[in-house]
């Protein structure tokens, strides 16, 4: 296959890195100047706890894409989500008969990928993998390589002969799954991301420290009990969240045995994610535009569609924003702004 990855930060640079060292067919298109010019002279470099290696691979800045004359049969998206409009437009002269655009990004995309393509031409890709990137040419890889990297899903919910060859070659970078049920993954990961992102930013930890500090998980717990809330209204089966069953955060507010057994689960998956930081949070330090309205802001607009109340959720988006401002200093005291628990609520 004649692969794409556009946008090559954290995640792109990952699939990219490892696809070229596999051997496959893949051309890195991003907007970055700098990291295009290192790619071009000095290769792609990917530091991971296991080892750093350094691939050549071939890259493109998005001036030179279309005298490049190249065509695609899949092209990883793994831009912000709200490049995701401008980004499909741009790539679709550029694919080949039967291509298709594989969302390999936060938030739930698909809708507005197969606004400017078809649905036929979308397939759903479920990040687990964790990295950061700091400068030019260089990903650092934060989740060990054994870990679940990615699930691939048709929308439709088909088991696709396109799926099933993804997931294959896809297991050059991590151990990778095919779904059935693409929504119910996509908001199990929408909820991993609700639950840490803004949270990292808000607060200053990282993503292993989030789950360790019991204010955060209580906080993490009611972000995931809306969510849930709002996914079960819209008629989506949610897959287990970070390995805990959906139904458990919603639980746990009425129940102290029950947010016992989350907070537990909560505290034992932070000890194997690694030692990085949200893409959310390196937006901050970068100091980006983040994501937070794709995320929480998400959740909240999806629970105005169906009637479902979403204060938690609405007072992260707005305390992620006043951080993302300078108007106020990545800390723990911010957690003050956001709603107390109702009296009677089980705090953990």
């Amino acid at each position: 296959m004649r692969l794409a990855v556009l946008g090559v930060g954290a995640i792109g640079g990952v699939i990219g890195g490892y696809l070229a060292r596999g051997g496959r067919d893949v051309t890195l298109i991003d907007q970055w100047p700098a990291n295009v010019e290192c790619m071009k002279d000095q290769g792609l470099t990917i530091t991971a706890a296991e080892e750093e290696f350094t691939v050549k691979v071939t890259a493109l800045h998005l001036g030179e894409v279309s005298a490049a004359q190249r065509l695609f049969d899949a092209v990883y998206l793994c831009l912000k989500s709200y490049d995701t409009a401008w980004a499909t437009t741009f790539i679709q002269p550029h694919l080949a008969a039967g291509g298709f655009m594989v969302s390999a990004q936060n938030s739930i995309n698909e809708d507005a990928i197969a606004g400017v393509v078809g649905w036929p031409r979308v397939v759903g890709c479920v990040v687990t993998v964790g990295a950061g990137m700091y400068e030019p040419g260089h990903v650092e890889r934060t989740s060990a390589v054994t870990l679940p990297s990615f699930k691939i899903g048709e929308p439709s919910g088909m088991m696709s002969p396109r799926v099933e060859k993804l997931s294959q070659l896809m297991n050059d970078i991590g151990p990778t799954q095919t779904t059935p049920n693409l929504w119910g993954e996509r908001w199990a990961k929408l909820a991993t991301n609700s639950m840490s992102n803004a949270l990292a930013a808000i607060t200053g930890l990282g993503s292993a420290e989030l789950r360790q500090n019991p204010e955060v998980r209580a906080l993490s717990i009611r972000i995931a009990a809306e969510l849930v809330q709002v996914a079960s209204a819209l008629g989506v089966h949610i897959e287990p969240i970070g390995g805990i069953p959906a139904h458990m955060f919603q639980d746990a507010l009425d129940d102290h045995g029950a947010m016992s057994d989350v907070q537990g689960l909560i505290m034992e998956a932070g000890k194997t994610i690694g030692t990085g930081r949200p893409s959310l949070a390196q937006d901050v330090i970068k100091g980006r535009k983040t994501e937070v309205e794709h995320l929480n802001g998400y959740v909240v607009a999806k629970g105005g569609e169906v009637g479902v109340h979403t204060p938690v959720n609405r007072s992260v988006v707005e305390l992620t924003r006043r951080v993302e401002t300078g108007e106020l200093e990545s800390s723990l005291s911010n957690l003050k702004y956001i709603p107390s628990l109702p009296s009677g609520t089980p705090s953990g």
